[in-house]
């Protein structure tokens, strides 16, 4: 897949001509603020503000409005021109949050001879589109602050204006030295100018824009500014800019080669994540009255024979779907609901557990990278669950697996075959204890690969702090552990990876004399 990427970007630089200038365009500058609609739905998932507003989803509640002609695209700023700090966008919340603050650094490449520190560009995503990478489609755009607007009005999320004059390959390597191109990852950046600054009205190209500003500070900032591996004897780059791109074919490629969420498929995919996390919920509530009640499955058997045609009968009278959503997860959650495999999982959490992660576990996971799992005001218990969920799931996105037999978390390497030595997808011999500790350990493990400076999840309730955007995201997000050169000399402690006073809630207390162990 890296390979496929760095060809399509490769042959696309290889390709490229000089463009024709466009007609300048004269625009009025105009703030556009986003509608609150993402969050506008159910309470037990919605997202307030302060004034009990329903909160703007900077990503999914904002459009790019591209105009072809003149090259220009909308886009929500996340870190302004010279600012302190770098922000980033969570895309569950739809919020900003300070991911680094910025210090003076010497440049890991040794090519660039001046100090490097704050951006002489401002930093943003493209609404609705992702690259390559499946990550928000990143912008620079050059241009003076005072023509920027604010990321929010009145609390609203508010989208910038600038016109495209190219894009430029940015590489990231997790291990250094990544040997082939293969192992580089690779992503397009969209390079852009404020329209409504007069000093940029006649730039339309690199060539032209490399003529305005310190180019080579630029290059050294896009290969230090975002981190290197510091956590070895001798610090190694992470990040490299490896070719530039027209402003006609960097656009188009970004729309063609990524991901653009139309508006209909955005409501299918939040419709059928709730439906999801809410069976989830529903589910577990079941699994623990069973559990306290030890319920023997022979028990309900009878009952579930009675009932499950009429229960059948009666959802495929109300069942409505939209079928943008290519997992139809609502569908088959109600197809599934009432079945003999689904009630004998009920009865215990290993067998639930399994079931779920057999049927909706990579459902789950896409969900959590986009749609939020609750409202903690609304249902903190709730809350919580789906937040050692997301944990565990993250955890076993980095490449670890939990080994029952050993009762720990070990990493799941690929092996010469290409297969990795544990497969997730087969059944695992795992009772309800066991599960209980795996949850437990995961946030333990997950701590112990941030302070190794590896990549990893951290926790965030509200954003605060010095050069926090003071905002409540109540989510998981991640870091690649890459610190700036200038981190390696700071001593602070870090904040915990996930709040110490939420424990989790063991479904497993005591010896049950007639629990099912886990069918094998």
């Amino acid at each position: 897949m890296k390979s496929l990427m760095l060809l399509g970007l490769l042959g696309l630089f290889l390709g490229c001509s000089a463009n024709p200038k466009p007609k300048p365009v004269k625009v009025k500058a105009k703030s556009v603020l986003a509608e609150p609609v993402w969050f506008n739905g159910p309470e037990r998932f919605t997202l307030r503000t302060p004034l009990f507003d329903h909160a703007t989803h900077a990503f999914f509640d904002l459009t790019p409005f591209r105009t072809k002609e003149s090259l220009d695209i909308s886009y929500f700023l996340t870190t302004p021109v010279d600012s302190a700090h770098y922000y980033d966008l969570d895309l569950v919340s739809g919020q900003l949050y300070r991911k680094r603050s910025y210090c003076k650094q010497s440049d890991i490449w040794q090519s660039y001879e001046g100090q490097i520190n704050r951006p002489n560009f401002s930093i943003g995503i493209v609404p609705r589109l992702l690259d390559q990478a499946s990550k928000p489609q990143m912008i620079w755009v050059f241009g003076g602050k005072e023509f920027l607007f604010d990321s929010e009005d009145k609390g609203r999320a508010q989208s910038q204006r600038a016109r495209i004059v190219g894009g430029f390959v940015w590489q990231y390597c997790e291990d250094y030295p990544c040997r082939t191109n293969q192992n580089w990852l690779s992503r397009l950046v969209l390079v852009g100018v404020n329209k409504f600054d007069p000093k940029f009205s006649d730039v339309n190209s690199l060539v032209d824009l490399k003529k305005k500003v310190d180019w080579p500070y630029v290059k050294a900032f896009a290969q230090n500014g975002w981190g290197r591996s510091i956590s070895g004897t001798i610090p190694e780059p992470a990040y490299r800019m490896v070719g530039e791109v027209g402003a006609q074919e960097a656009l188009d490629f970004a729309f063609k080669a990524g991901h653009y969420f139309e508006f209909k498929e955005i409501n299918s995919l939040r419709k059928n994540c709730f439906y999801l996390y809410d069976y989830l919920w529903r589910s577990i509530k079941k699994v623990r009255k069973n559990m306290e009640e030890k319920v023997n499955f022979a028990t309900v058997q009878v009952a579930l024979d009675l009932e499950r045609e009429a229960r059948r009968i009666r959802d495929m009278k109300n069942f409505s779907l939209n079928t943008v959503f290519s997992d139809k997860t609502e569908r088959d959650i109600r197809e599934g609901e009432g079945s003999l495999a689904e009630e004998r999982a009920l009865v215990d959490f290993s067998r639930f557990f399994q079931y779920f992660y057999s049927n909706y576990g990579q459902r789950f996971r896409t969900c959590t990278k986009f749609v939020r799992t609750g409202n903690h005001r609304h249902d903190r218990k709730r809350s919580w669950f789906f937040s050692y969920m997301a944990n565990w799931y993250h955890l076993e996105g980095l490449d670890y697996y939990y080994l029952c037999s050993r009762r720990s978390w070990v990493e799941n390497q690929v092996m010469a075959n290409g297969r990795r030595r544990f497969d997730p997808q087969k059944r695992r011999s795992c009772s309800s204890a066991d599960l209980d500790e795996s949850f437990e350990s995961a946030v333990t493990v997950m701590a112990s690969l941030a302070g190794a400076d590896k990549g990893h999840w951290r926790f965030i309730e509200f954003d605060n702090g010095i050069g926090g955007s003071h905002k409540e995201l109540y989510s998981w997000v991640y870091s690649n552990g890459k610190k700036l050169g200038c981190d390696a000399r700071k001593l602070e402690e870090k904040p915990p990876i996930f709040p110490e006073n939420v424990p989790w809630q063991n479904f497993f207390s005591e010896p049950l004399g007639d629990r099912l162990d886990i069918v094998r």
